[in-house]
């Protein structure tokens, strides 16, 4: 890709940004959370399992699609004090200096009455979780199994598809993307000010990009679906900024 002036990146994050808020509208719409409900208790395993099969994609998608505004869109960090730390400034494209600044989690529910012990959307990660090594609950002779074709396959119990599973934890990283993408603006800021500190020998966490190593969860050679093209789009055009200096 030639990264110079005949690549519009603005154009490419919005197209993408797009896509997702319409993948983003439809994960609300399956798992049924309106104003009036913005959390759902529980929901039937299949249709939890669908949700989750869309929504880790598309999390890793935005990560990328965050990383390339950060990026590649002009954005004010703001000179950086010694020790790496950065004085807040304004950030671009007009929006208030207070919306870009870290404040509390917003509630599910802003117009729960007291007493309803309304829960707290987490702030959107900007960085991939790690991959586990190990399969935490099985046994070293049944991982050597897998490879062995003499033996006999671990037991899965058949679960019933319809039984309720609870669904809230999931209700909230909806929402903590549906929160990432209305402060679109402020979640690339935040990831530049990061990426600031750490060109000037700080920053938290310790890592050299926002990224995990290989391909992300929903990445396919060849995309069908909308999900796969916007993983495979958003992981390209991501690794492409952050690892090559914007020459605009």
């Amino acid at each position: 890709m030639d990264n110079g002036t005949d690549f519009d990146w603005e154009c490419a994050i919005e197209r993408n940004f797009d896509a997702l808020e319409r993948i983003v509208m439809q994960l609300l719409a399956l798992a049924g959370v309106t104003s009036l409900r913005p959390v759902v208790d529980t929901l039937p395993r299949y249709l939890r399992f669908k949700i989750l099969s869309v929504l880790r994609p598309a999390e890793f998608a935005a990560r990328r699609l965050i990383a390339m505004a950060a990026c590649k869109l002009e954005l004010d960090v703001g000179p950086i004090r010694p020790g790496g730390s950065i004085v807040p400034s304004s950030p671009f494209r007009g929006e208030d200096t207070k919306a870009c600044e870290r404040s509390e989690p917003a509630e599910v529910g802003e117009g729960a009455k007291a007493g309803d012990n309304p829960q707290r959307i987490p702030a959107f990660a900007l960085f991939d979780p790690f991959k586990p090594f190990v399969e935490p609950w099985l046994t070293p002779e049944e991982i050597a199994a897998l490879d062995d074709p003499a033996m006999p396959a671990p037991f899965v119990p058949d679960l019933p598809p319809h039984e309720p599973v609870d669904a809230r934890a999931l209700c909230l990283r909806i929402a903590a993307l549906r929160n990432a993408l209305v402060d679109f603006d402020g979640q690339a800021l935040r990831l530049a000010r990061w990426r600031a500190r750490r060109a000037a020998g700080s920053g938290r966490p310790v890592r050299l990009s926002p990224f995990r190593p290989g391909r992300p969860p929903g990445w396919v050679r060849r995309p069908k679906t909308e999900i796969e093209q916007l993983v495979k789009e958003c992981h390209f055009l991501g690794l492409d900024a952050w690892t090559v200096p914007n020459t605009s």
